[in-house]
């Protein structure tokens, strides 16, 4: 496992970029980008010490889907690869606990997306079946969805 140390505003990794590691984060903050540094940026999340990011990449060996990049000073992360991954379910089953926890997180939140998303659609066509207005609810909602949509439409 290797120790890197980067200052704010470093990028970690780039979207698109294919590298077959994860980090863990020891000290500071790390951002997580969609279209980082173009004018439709998005922050998808925010990670602090003792959570890791990046695993999709070393698990599914695919390009980047975002671009992580040090929010703080002094950050500290441990790159971790493929075979050091294996040796934390022997060393660190705590640590595993907590990425898997981690991941249900974030599968949670993906769901309670779709499901909104679900719902959004649902009720905007119904509003339009019977010719109304479309609620405040809706419009936020489609608003979202179309961002998320543009953000992450261009990502092959």
């Amino acid at each position: 496992m290797k120790e890197l140390v980067f200052q704010k505003n470093d990028v970690i990794f780039k979207q698109g970029q294919f590298q077959s590691t994860m980090f863990d984060i020891g000290k500071g903050c790390i951002g997580i980008y969609a279209n980082y540094g173009e004018a439709d940026e998005k922050q998808l999340a925010v990670f602090g010490p003792e959570q890791v990011f990046g695993e999709m990449g070393m698990i599914e060996a695919l390009p980047r889907s975002a671009t992580a990049v040090a929010l703080e000073d002094e950050t500290v992360v441990y790159e971790i690869d493929g075979e050091e991954f294996s040796s934390y379910f022997r060393d660190k089953p705590a640590k595993v606990f907590l990425i898997m926890k981690q991941l249900s997180q974030r599968i949670r939140e993906t769901n309670r997306n779709y499901l909104d998303a679900c719902r959004t659609i649902y009720e905007a066509r119904e509003a339009a079946e019977k010719n109304e207005n479309k609620s405040p609810w809706i419009q936020e909602h489609l608003k979202f969805f179309y961002e998320v949509y543009r953000n992450f439409g261009r990502i092959k």
